[in-house]
């Protein structure tokens, strides 16, 4: 199996469930049928998250070995940025129900929202020691070893996966989001939010008894 290939089916694959910060705010745009800004903020979640598996592929588990602190540093971080997002969407903004598509998208900033979901991936150190255990597990399970540049084909991959999982998403909530009364969406989304709360608050009590 091609490194481009292995690349792709980890960022596609790893990106379907929806309880990540990027997934969920994904999503959120999307009910909200602000398809653009849905994708912008996937796209710039994507590029960060191929820069981490660049790093994880190149040797960053060997890295984070070196510096023992960056671990706890990270859960902490990890669990301020989940419990935000979780508050955020369990408080969600109401939406009108003659919410017009393309108005809202005119008046919303592509570029905003790209930088947004590059951002709050960025700042989500989980995503090292994902792709950190994901690069061992190739290493161990597939023998895929990685040679010369082929580590940035195969963040390339990554990206071009989590993308064209984030627009089929997208796609399938254009195509579904008018069968749905807007009640039940935002009762979705408060629950999405409620889930990452609790995933927060879970990691916070392992992090200070486990």
């Amino acid at each position: 199996m091609s490194v481009t290939l292995v690349g792709f089916l980890f960022g596609f694959i790893g990106s379907m469930p929806i309880g990540g910060p990027i997934s969920l705010l994904v999503f959120h745009r999307g009910l909200l049928a602000r398809y653009r800004d849905g994708w912008a903020i996937g796209l710039g979640g994507a590029l960060a998250e191929g820069a981490y598996a660049a790093l994880a592929m190149y040797g960053f588990t060997t890295l984070r070995e070196g510096f023992t602190f960056l671990e706890p540093l990270a859960k902490g971080m990890a669990i301020v940025l989940l419990l935000a997002l979780g508050l955020y969407f369990v408080f969600p903004h109401k939406v009108a129900p003659q919410e017009n598509p393309m108005t809202d998208q005119s008046r919303s900033s592509w570029v905003g929202q790209f930088f947004l979901g590059l951002t709050i991936a960025a700042l989500n150190p989980t995503l090292i020691l994902t792709w950190s255990v994901s690069a061992a597990m190739l290493y161990s399970l597939a023998n895929l070893t990685l040679q010369g540049s082929e580590w940035i084909a195969f963040a390339t991959s990554v990206v071009f996966g989590i993308v064209a999982w984030f627009t089929i998403l997208l796609a399938l909530l254009r195509r579904f989001r008018g069968h749905f009364p807007l009640e039940v969406l935002q009762r979705v989304i408060r629950g999405l939010g409620a889930v990452l709360v609790i995933t927060a608050v879970v990691m916070a009590a392992f992090a200070l008894f486990g």
